[in-house]
């Protein structure tokens, strides 16, 4: 089920972009991303516990390997494209190409992205991948180490978005840093934590809870479309109504009673997501380019574009399945190997070790 909902979440991105100006989708990618965030977040300290006990190289290379080779492929593409069509930048204004050299360290590792004016960038979607990968580390570091960090987490960037509201800061300021991000990351650490308890209720509980939050979250969305679209009045209740009821609504999905349902579909969706993300926004310039005359957005342009980008997102997920998830694979069995975990650490590890000892929590000094 988590697979269909990060897909879900997916094309309300490519929604919300491709048709950008009709107030109806606006909010759509940014009530996506808080999504995104809140499910990495959860899956992330998952992971962290379960299958890497916090190594951090291993940790880095699988995610390196999930996340950079399929970029590297689309942002080749894209940079072929944009530099071929002097008028890409009139579709995107992040096309309007510079060679500064953090541009070059930016579009190359993504993550710098966070810390410069990132007016550049080949594959626009990028900056929120950023984001996510700022917070892995600071999960790895602090937040996915136990509950009572996790839950200090949540209060600590719970001030931090009061503070905004109360001060009068625009809402992007609650969006878009990655310190804003740590919310729904640590919500999503949090949801691990709480597995146990949410165990112990009844499927019938579960289920009516998922149900409920499904619609409260469904009918957030379209009450935010025809009242405020994003930034108009009262936006920012919808924001937290989008994130409390997804927290709800994941919190269910990660039971046991409802993550068994259509497994096999779920991963192949699921698998979607991520190309999909990357891949939309040159395949809309594609098709403006070649079938629509140059039309910058409108829903003629989404409605065109869904199936080359559900066409290409497939391809590109059937390839990974097929030649990355084996190097994935190894390195997941490297670390559950005992000989391994002794001898894997890395010079980082062991400093940290030894300078932050007292983040110490079961399942994550199993190597001594």
């Amino acid at each position: 089920m988590m697979g269909f909902l990060r897909f879900t979440l997916a094309m309300f991105v490519v929604t919300a972009h491709l048709t950008e100006g009709v107030r109806f989708f606006s909010h759509w990618g940014v009530f996506a991303v808080f999504g995104f965030y809140l499910i990495s977040g959860y899956l992330m300290t998952l992971i962290l516990h379960e299958t890497y006990s916090f190594r951090f190289s291993s940790f880095v290379l699988n995610r390196f390997l999930r996340l950079f080779p399929i970029y590297y492929l689309v942002a080749v593409v894209s940079a072929y494209l944009i530099l071929s069509v002097p008028a890409s930048a009139d579709f995107l204004s992040v096309w309007e190409v510079k060679y500064r050299a953090s541009d070059f360290l930016g579009n190359g590792l993504i993550f710098p992205f966070e810390f410069y004016d990132a007016s550049f960038r080949i594959v626009p979607s990028t900056w929120s991948i950023a984001v996510e990968l700022i917070n892995y580390f600071l999960l790895w570091l602090v937040v996915a180490r136990s509950r009572s960090l996790a839950l200090s987490t949540v209060l600590l960037t719970i001030t931090y978005h009061v503070v905004t509201l109360a001060v009068g800061m625009d809402w992007s300021s609650r969006y878009r840093p990655f310190y804003a991000a740590l919310l729904p990351f640590s919500l999503g650490a949090c949801i691990y934590f709480c597995r146990d308890q949410l165990a112990r209720l009844s499927i019938s509980t579960i289920r009516y809870v998922a149900f409920g939050s499904f619609l409260v979250w469904v009918a957030n969305l379209i009450l935010c479309g025809v009242v405020a679209g994003m930034g108009g009045p009262h936006f920012d209740t919808f924001y937290y109504w989008n994130l409390v009821s997804l927290l709800a609504l994941i919190s269910c999905l990660t039971t046991s009673s409802l993550k068994s349902l259509s497994p096999r579909w779920g991963k192949i969706f699921g698998d979607l997501a991520y190309p999909a993300f990357l891949t939309h926004w040159i395949i809309g310039f594609a098709v403006s380019l070649f079938v629509l005359g140059g039309q910058r957005r409108g829903l003629a342009l989404l409605a065109l574009s869904v199936f080359p980008i559900l066409a290409v997102s497939f391809a590109l997920a059937w390839s990974a399945d097929r030649w990355l998830e084996p190097l994935r694979d190894k390195v997941r069995r490297k670390v559950a190997l005992p000989a391994t975990v002794s001898s894997g650490q890395s010079k980082f590890e062991r400093v940290f070790r030894k300078s932050f000892g007292w983040l110490r929590v079961s399942g994550v000094d199993n190597s001594d």
